[in-house]
């Protein structure tokens, strides 16, 4: 046991306070109150922030479940404009524009999806095509009659719409159908472009629509969707372009041009047709 002497304790009693030590302490301990009242205030707008989060996201998520239900879709590549695509749909860019709260309707971005209204989606389709986008097989009963100066003339329409050339559209045109609407092949290829029923149905995926190949428009525009791509793949290569319409992309691809005859005959019709 320590015994302490009382004169030194009665110095502990009378020994005056430090202001300096007494003020640190008073600081520090300020310093350590205003601290943990920060964390706590950081805690609490982290929490409500987390809410509004969640909040926001669910409120998101309804509306995008209504928009989904509401639209088909369109994704925006290069080159596209509000007034090309506006066209190809038959309606004004105020409409597209109101659909996806575009304020400029000069700035669109290559790969966003526009939500296109199912009034526009659908009024091209129908004929030949059922609700879940199957394309018929040798719907004759849906199919567009026209005549070649009617074809000659949206050909040329369509071309311009999907940045083509437009005598390349109008070769392959005639030499898969001589410009004529009504008619199908003995494989189930369909008018002027000469579609095959899962062509169709693969370039509507691809595109967000219910086009039919049986209504002269929309075989026209499905027949320039799927050149269009092929001309952007293989970067405007005529001949690989050509050869890949009719034996497809994957084949000229992995395996070359097996169809020179097609593809000569098409590059002749090129020089030939305007």
């Amino acid at each position: 046991m320590t015994i302490v002497p009382m004169d030194y304790l009665h110095h502990l009693v009378r020994r005056p306070a430090r202001p300096g030590r007494l003020s640190r302490r008073f600081a520090g301990r300020l310093r350590t109150s205003t601290t943990k009242l920060t964390l706590i205030l950081l805690s609490v707008l982290l929490l409500c922030g987390s809410i509004a989060a969640f909040s926001l996201r669910a409120s998101l998520l309804a509306a995008n479940a209504n928009l989904n239900s509401s639209c088909g879709w369109y994704t925006v590549r290069s080159g596209d404009t509000l007034t090309n695509i506006a066209s190809q749909y038959h309606t004004t860019i105020s409409v597209l524009a109101h659909a996806n709260g575009i304020h400029n309707i000069n700035l669109i971005f290559v790969n966003q999806r526009l939500c296109l209204p199912h009034s526009l989606v659908h009024q091209s389709g129908g004929a030949g095509i059922l609700p879940n986008g199957v394309v018929r097989w040798y719907d004759y009963q849906d199919l567009d009659w026209s005549n070649r100066s009617q074809v000659h003339t949206l050909l040329y329409r369509v071309a311009t719409d999907h940045r083509l050339p437009p005598r390349l559209l109008l070769a392959i045109a005639w030499q898969e159908s001589g410009w004529t609407q009504h008619v199908i092949a003995w494989d189930g290829g369909i008018g002027v472009m000469q579609l095959m029923p899962y062509t169709a149905q693969g370039i509507n995926s691809g595109i967000g629509q219910q086009l039919s190949p049986y209504q002269l428009s929309d075989n026209l525009n499905l027949g320039a969707t799927y050149l269009e791509w092929l001309w952007n793949d293989f970067h405007g290569d005529l001949p690989r372009v050509i050869s890949a319409y009719n034996e497809g992309g994957w084949s000229v691809q992995h395996r070359g041009i097996f169809n020179w005859n097609y593809v000569n005959n098409v590059l002749a019709l090129m020089k030939r047709l305007s």
